[in-house]
């Protein structure tokens, strides 16, 4: 387990420094005093490469979360086998504080814990940077192609977080659609 865990904090610290890195750069070309001949395209390519990285940011922790919570599972499976499911026995557990979050978990008081999952706090941090890149992709489409055409805020922050969550599906799902694919072909 703590494999896994180290990895996935070196994965996500990759992703984390190469998105930074992505949005210095994007400043630093949109507000440089000497602008490269190709500026639209230097930006719109550095857009579509921050939209790209933190969709992939995003799906490493989901990737992540989706293993972690198997591996809470397997080990309740096998504590209730070997421990017989009892009250008492449930505090031998290893994950017993989550049995019991009335008494365990303050979200609302500053100076006690809280039964708040980080691995949830990443994949919101990381999907909220993907619609980011999103929302000034949108905004800055038109611009470099010249469009005139004025966008509500709203409705681009919404087309965004659209986008963001349909690619997102999108990815997640296509391993299952392939899968299902194959098993058609193979039907056949």
């Amino acid at each position: 387990r703590n494999f896994h865990y180290e990895n996935f904090n070196k994965w996500s610290l990759y992703f984390y420094a190469i998105i930074a890195a992505l949005f210095v750069g994007y400043y630093g070309v949109l507000t440089a005093e000497h602008k490269p001949a190709n500026e639209e395209a230097v930006l719109l390519g550095i857009l579509i490469l921050g939209y790209v990285v933190s969709i992939c940011c995003f799906l490493s922790g989901k990737g992540y979360y989706y293993w972690e919570i198997s591996w809470i599972k397997l080990v309740h499976r096998y504590e209730k086998e070997i421990l017989n499911h009892t009250k008492e026995n449930d505090l031998l557990r290893a994950y017993s504080v989550f049995f019991d979050k009335k008494k365990s978990s303050h979200p609302w008081l500053i100076w006690k814990g809280a039964n708040i999952s980080s691995s949830k706090l990443s994949l919101w941090m990381s999907f909220i940077i993907t619609c980011s890149w999103g929302y000034l992709l949108l905004c800055n489409i038109p611009v470099i192609y010249g469009f005139l055409v004025q966008y509500s805020e709203f409705a681009v922050i919404g087309a965004s977080i659209l986008a963001t969550f349909v690619a997102t599906s999108l990815l997640c799902y296509l391993p299952c659609i392939k899968s299902y694919m194959v098993s058609l072909d193979e039907a056949r």
